[in-house]
């Protein structure tokens, strides 16, 4: 049995995305560090908490201010604002029938009742910490063989552990069905972080409970020095739309540090490689990131298994092979050539 995964963190990322004109793999390729298109999916479904740094850096990608990333009553509108509470009642509402909440309950009490750390039951049980922490937090169901581990590990018999679950799920149904929230009917009850009314302003009691299971505290970054952003199709007196430059009409306005991500794998390139001519000078210094793959019409620095390395343009005809284009002498190499160890985007150039 599995258990629908619990929404914890209503948000509007993917609004905030789709206004920036950014699918979900360029996001996460800007990350630090980079992560999967799938994670950013989970992160705007609200299945994936986020915490302090993630939220920092995707306020700075989005160019946001944090406390706009989550959903807000109030502030935010009502349709979008009801459509998480949906459903988050919805995936709650089914953790409570299928048992997961009772069992996550159940695995709570009895780990704190031993004074065992959840990395001490998942390390006993033959499990990683992540998919013990799920059932817990009852967004995984408890499966045959692994009650019989839990029930050993506290010394109990797989069938006094079956009936805990089953006692904590009727009494569950029983408040569901007497009018008692739904939320407080989660494994870990909110009452506590509830309180803190004040820190969160505005937030409803379940949209406050779901922010502080992910993020403690996200300050507001110093606001950083900017550049406005030139370069617009104008349309001329002919009818002919052509490309402008007008400093006096910038459509928007670009943090400098938005120019870089730098990653914890990315270092600088000094280029002095002639094989690109003009378009890549040497002595131009280049920013590249292994972790971001090559895509036609990138220009890259390619490195070969006998220690040279040179400058190159991907190209491609959409269905063959992608290339790398050299020039002086022109060369045109395949990106899977076996002769070549590395190819590396240039994400940022400075020309000397």
């Amino acid at each position: 049995m599995r258990a629908r995964s619990e929404i914890v963190f209503p948000n509007n990322i993917r609004d905030l995305r789709l206004r920036r004109r950014m699918t979900q793999a360029q996001v996460g390729r800007m990350m630090d560090p980079p992560i999967g298109e799938s994670t950013v999916s989970k992160m705007e479904s609200g299945e994936r908490r986020l915490t302090n740094l993630q939220l920092a850096n995707l306020a700075a990608i989005l160019r946001c201010r944090p406390e706009e990333i989550p959903v807000v009553t109030g502030r935010d509108p009502a349709e979008g604002v009801q459509r998480w509470q949906r459903a988050q009642q919805e995936v709650v509402g089914s953790s409570i029938a299928s048992g997961a909440a009772a069992a996550g309950y159940v695995l709570a009490q009895l780990r704190k009742k031993h004074g065992k750390t959840m990395q001490q039951v998942a390390a006993a049980i033959g499990m990683t910490l992540s998919v013990y922490h799920r059932m817990e937090m009852a967004s995984r169901m408890i499966q045959g063989d692994e009650i019989d581990k839990v029930a050993a590990f506290y010394g109990m018999k797989p069938e006094e552990l079956i009936a805990l679950f089953e006692r904590r799920t009727a009494d569950n149904l029983e408040q569901l069905k007497n009018g008692v929230p739904i939320e407080q009917l989660l494994p870990r009850v909110p009452r506590s972080l509830l309180k803190e009314g004040a820190k969160w302003g505005r937030l409803g009691a379940l949209e406050r409970y779901a922010l502080q299971r992910s993020i403690r505290y996200a300050a507001t970054p110093n606001e950083p020095a900017a550049l406005p952003v030139c370069g617009r199709m104008k349309t001329d007196s002919t009818g002919t739309r052509r490309f402008a430059i007008d400093r006096d009409a910038a459509v928007e306005q670009m943090p400098l540090g938005d120019l870089l991500q730098p990653s914890e794998s990315g270092f600088l390139v000094r280029n002095f490689s002639q094989r690109l001519g003009v378009l890549l000078r040497p002595g131009a210094l280049a920013y590249v990131d292994p972790q971001v793959p090559a895509a036609m019409g990138d220009i890259v620095f390619l490195t070969r298994k006998d220690g040279t390395a040179d400058a190159a343009v991907v190209i491609g005809d959409g269905i063959g092979p992608l290339m790398l284009k050299m020039y002086n002498p022109e060369e045109q190499v395949p990106i899977s050539d076996p002769s070549i160890a590395a190819v590396f985007r240039i994400g940022m150039l400075v020309l000397p």
